[in-house]
């Protein structure tokens, strides 16, 4: 998921709030739509919280980590289930309905597929198996769950006496191989019927943390970008969404956590992401026009982390609602000129920002002249998502490319650099090396990040090669180039392929 920032930027309040066995602590605040900020509730600070963390617990109750199906995972979470009372008395109930159900269900909290196995390493917490060429994240690893002594030795020997139950009681109990009495800096409740309370522990509120939603992205309906926030993927178990209705939504990894955690990502409708995986969307549909009040980061064996947020979640645009406008035009040294057509009822969509390989770019464009979008002289030749926004409905765009009237044979590599054949647009070899896209050497393919990163990682600025360029994987540290001879092919938009050979 590669971020794609917006316009609803949030301050948020800063306080640590202490949570008992069974509950967590809320703070209410008073927001506008698009800006918030708020007064802290609470004085205590983090290294306050973390001490305190070791007191929470009872007892009478014995611990283990267990792998957890999401929807097991969330039902707790999304339901505010509370442990149990008396639990020195509690007994399995294994005729009591599976309260699950429903969230079971494709669509809901369901496993999360994969056409593809490459990500499963850089999610070490999510329950992940190789399927074929693809994969399926089923759950979350390692959960700390907690349950009464007098209830497990019921459940085991109900297990040993191979009795069955309606619910999920037998199973969970079934993966505690190892417990302790040291109770945990956060856990889950496993109550007599089989469910999971809400976590159990501390919650941090991060007052510098700011959020960004928008409704235009590669994954989802909808996107939400966190930045100065620290977050780790490898103790991230889970992300909660809760509205400004109360309701809360849970967040699965891979398809709605990326691997930068501070990208989330979900759908309302039916969306195909851009690896060709079908995206979730049923748990969220009732979402538009909703706003998101608090984000929240379940984190392994650490405090939570609340981020409070303002972040309108916008309606569908009207059928008929629509931007037209050149698909393809000339790059220009002294501006580059984009016509448009926007055709909608409402007169607040404005060009919000505009996408360049991934990102949002840095740079102004002109939008002095109604229907007529001026790129500077530092936007290349590329392809270019022109983003219009309203408060109210869904983002429109369209997206253009950039011709930068180079032929084949105007790019050459000479003396181990490349060159770029003297135009009247003053086009060189960096702002060439700039607008890779994507790149093969030998056998192996460069796309996605590293396809946009490769201009930079093989060549310097003035477009001699790197020849002990390296690239970072799952798998370690590569060489880009093999000793001997390398051919080479890089693409970029608004420029014709180039193929070469290098040698090293």
């Amino acid at each position: 998921m590669k971020k794609s920032t917006a316009f609803c930027v949030l301050s948020v309040m800063v306080a640590t709030v202490m949570v008992g066995c069974g509950s967590k602590g809320n703070t209410n605040s008073t927001e506008s739509k698009s800006e918030s900020k708020a007064e802290s509730k609470s004085d205590a600070t983090a290294e306050q919280t973390k001490a305190a963390a070791s007191n929470i617990g009872n007892a009478d109750y014995v611990y283990a980590k267990i792998n957890v199906p999401y929807a097991d995972y969330y039902y707790g979470e999304v339901n505010n289930i509370a442990p149990e009372e008396n639990p020195a008395s509690l007994k399995a109930n294994l005729t009591a309905p599976d309260a699950v159900k429903d969230l079971r269900a494709a669509g809901q909290y369901d496993s999360v597929s994969s056409v593809t196995a490459q990500k499963m390493k850089s999610f070490p917490v999510a329950d992940s198996e190789a399927v074929g060429q693809g994969s399926q994240y089923k759950g979350v690893v390692g959960v700390n769950v907690a349950i009464s002594k007098s209830l497990y030795e019921d459940a085991k020997k109900a297990i040993e006496e191979k009795k069955t139950s309606e619910n999920a009681l037998l199973t969970l109990v079934g993966e505690m191989t190892t417990t302790t009495d040291t109770t945990p800096t956060e856990y889950k409740v496993l109550n007599s019927d089989g469910t999971l309370s809400k976590t159990v522990g501390n919650v941090t509120k991060d007052d510098k943390a700011k959020a960004e939603i928008t409704s235009t992205s590669k994954y989802g309906n909808y996107q939400i970008d966190l930045s100065d926030i620290n977050l780790d993927i490898k103790n991230v178990q889970g992300v909660l969404l809760e509205t400004d209705d109360g309701k809360k939504y849970g967040l699965e990894h891979l398809e709605n956590i990326w691997v930068k955690p501070a990208e989330l990502a979900f759908a309302v409708e039916a969306f195909k992401e851009n690896h060709g995986n079908d995206v979730d969307y049923l748990r969220y549909a009732d979402m538009q026009g909703k706003t998101i009040k608090k984000i929240t980061y379940l984190l392994a064996d650490a405090d939570d982390i609340e981020v409070d947020t303002s972040l309108y979640v916008t309606k569908k645009a009207p059928d008929g609602y629509k931007l037209t406008g050149d698909e393809k035009v000339n790059y220009a040294a002294d501006g580059t000129k984009i016509n448009y057509k926007l055709e909608t009822a409402d007169t607040k969509y404005k060009l919000s920002r505009i996408i360049y390989k991934n990102s949002n770019v840095k740079w102004t464009a002109d939008t002095s002249t109604d229907g007529v979008v001026v790129l500077p002289k530092e936007a290349g030749p590329g392809k270019y998502q022109l983003i219009f926004s309203s408060d109210t409905y869904n983002d429109l765009s369209m997206t253009v490319t950039v011709d930068s009237g180079l032929k084949e044979g105007d790019i050459k590599f000479e003396n181990n650099a490349i060159v770029v054949a003297d135009n009247a647009q003053k086009i060189d070899a960096k702002m060439y090396l700039d607008g890779i896209n994507s790149a093969k050497v030998n056998d192996t393919e460069y796309k996605g990040g590293k396809g946009r990163r490769f201009g930079k990682n093989a060549f310097n600025e003035d477009g001699s090669v790197k020849l002990d360029a390296a690239t970072k994987g799952d798998d370690g540290e590569k060489p880009i180039f093999a000793s001997g001879k390398n051919t080479v092919t890089l693409k970029a938009d608004g420029y014709p392929d180039f193929t070469f050979e290098v040698n090293k």
